[in-house]
Formats: structure tokens, sequence, C-alpha cells
């Protein structure tokens, strides 16, 4: 008999979006570190630095969509079943923090 590997479809989902997420930390982390090589070299005008920084914190602010995208498909759905008011808590709390 051979041991087999069962993965939750719920669980492989979440390894899609670590994956993902992960990505584009990558990406984030690039344009940050190409923004220090600019600005360490004294290069590039202070437009061209502020282009870069402006598209560090656009890569940031997709980044915290995909997270909350991540928690709605992950968590919520199956809280929602399980503790309708703790989510509803919960969904609040995330939501405080994304106008913050």
């Amino acid at each position: 008999m051979v041991n087999e590997i069962k993965i939750e479809p719920g669980e492989a989902m979440r390894c899609e979006h670590n994956k993902k997420t992960l990505h584009r930390i990558h990406r984030i982390q690039g344009q940050l570190a190409a923004l220090e090589r600019m600005i360490e070299a004294d290069d590039g005008t202070c437009e061209e630095r502020v282009i870069r920084a402006r598209a560090v914190e656009k890569g940031m602010t997709s980044m915290i969509t995909h997270l909350v995208e991540c928690y709605l498909e992950n968590t919520a759905r199956f809280d929602m079943e399980k503790d309708p008011a703790q989510a509803t808590e919960d969904l609040k709390r995330i939501f405080d923090l994304l106008n913050h």
C-alpha cells in the first residue's frame, strides 16, 4: 500500500497565492534596490527617483490588494460559515488597516 499525500483544494490555493505574493515581494525588492543604487551613485534626476519610488509604492499597493484577496478566498469565506460575527470583526479590522 502506497501512502498518498492528499492536498486539500484550499491548501493548494494558498500555496499558489504564496508563490504569487513572494514573486511580488521579489519584484518590489528589485525596484527598491534599483532606487538605492541610483541614489548611491548620485545618478538620475529627482523626477526619475520619484518615478522609481512611485513604482515601489504601486508594487506595495498591489501586493496589499493581493493579500486581502488571499484572505477573502482562503479564510474569510470559511470563517463566515463557522462564526459570522467574528469574521465580520476580522474584516472590519482589515478594512481599518487599509484606510490608515
